[in-house]
């Protein structure tokens, strides 16, 4: 979504469906670009989402949109009552010591309200405090955005270098034996920010 994000306590995460080979065209398999903004998409790895978003996008009726060209997604670390925001609640958090001059750096994993649905959220190096709960909206590409989408053939298609695997065409029926990355989700600026910056 194009707009300026002002408030430290509400950030905005753009995802875009990439191209793949996927042996289902399911939620769970599917891979996408992502980020803040339109530079972070095209410099940032292509990843599966994690479990927290596939809910919501199913609860949200989103999922042929999502699979289609991608999704927005808006995350507040304050209470927001309205329509379509879905509480997460912290259940663990891990610091790791970096010898970088911005300190410690944070992760926690956050479960849906009454829910197994889970994603993670990293806090280094933008903010020094993780949030104990998060609201979190999903909501489909403006046509703003999907244009720029449609404009970058690169960020559609799958990564043509990816190693291919039989689990990619055929259920086997055995443990795949790579580990799955999935997103992590990022966390606010320190600074206002439009999905157009450079």
């Amino acid at each position: 979504m194009v707009k300026n994000i002002k408030n430290k306590n509400l950030w905005s995460l753009t995802l875009v469906r990439s191209g793949g080979y996927a042996k289902a065209d399911e939620l769970e398999d599917a891979q996408f670009a992502f980020g803040r903004t339109s530079e972070e998409i095209e410099s940032h790895p292509k990843l599966r989402i994690p479990t927290g978003l596939v809910e919501l996008l199913k609860k949200t009726k989103l999922e042929g949109d999502a699979l289609e060209t991608g999704f927005f997604v808006e995350l507040s670390s304050k209470l927001i009552k309205g329509e379509g925001w879905f509480k997460f609640e912290q259940i663990i958090c891990t610091e790791s010591k970096s010898a970088c001059s911005h300190g410690s750096s944070y992760r926690a994993v956050f479960s849906s309200d009454g829910g197994f649905d889970t994603f993670e959220l990293n806090t280094f190096p933008w903010t020094e405090v993780m949030p104990r709960q998060v609201w979190v909206r999903v909501s489909e590409l403006n046509d703003q955005t999907l244009a720029w989408v449609l404009s970058k053939t690169s960020i559609l298609c799958g990564d043509q270098n990816e190693q291919r695997t039989l689990h990619d065409f055929y259920d086997l029926e055995i443990c795949n034996p790579e580990p799955i990355e999935y997103l992590c989700l990022p966390p606010p600026t320190e600074s206002s920010y439009n999905f157009f910056d450079k």
